[in-house]
């Protein structure tokens, strides 16, 4: 009688496990600067993310979304370079200068071993 019940419950253990592996995507879980918050002098921009990403999947964006004093800024792209960091789970942002006072956008997108490409934006204000 429990040879029979043992491969029954065997299978329905393994279909409560399947949900939770399907549902494990890449996320942001930190930033620095964090996202709505008032820094000074950014030269960098750090991401942390949950999982390691497949590093040629990663695309990311930093622009300029205001300016102190101009009340139409029309979205400018920030030039910087990137790199990823030695365990897979963060990358840095680095740009040539100081961000100068306004407000920024950080836009991501990337995948990790469930090749499901996920993404999200951010905010920061640099005074």
């Amino acid at each position: 009688m429990f040879k029979s019940i043992l491969p029954s419950t065997a299978a329905a253990v393994a279909l409560l496990l399947v949900p939770v592996a399907a549902g494990a995507h890449t996320k942001l879980v930190g930033s620095t600067p964090a996202a709505n918050s008032t820094v000074s002098k950014v030269t960098k921009i750090d991401l942390k993310f949950n999982e390691k990403v497949i590093a040629s999947t990663v695309k990311t964006e930093l622009v300029m979304t205001g300016m102190p004093g101009m009340a139409n800024h029309a979205p400018m792209k920030i030039p910087y370079s990137s790199m990823m960091g030695k365990d897979g789970k963060s990358m840095m942002l680095m740009v040539k200068r100081p961000l100068t006072p306004g407000t920024y956008k950080v836009k991501w997108s990337a995948a990790g071993a469930d090749t499901h490409r996920m993404g999200s934006e951010f905010s920061f204000t640099v005074k």
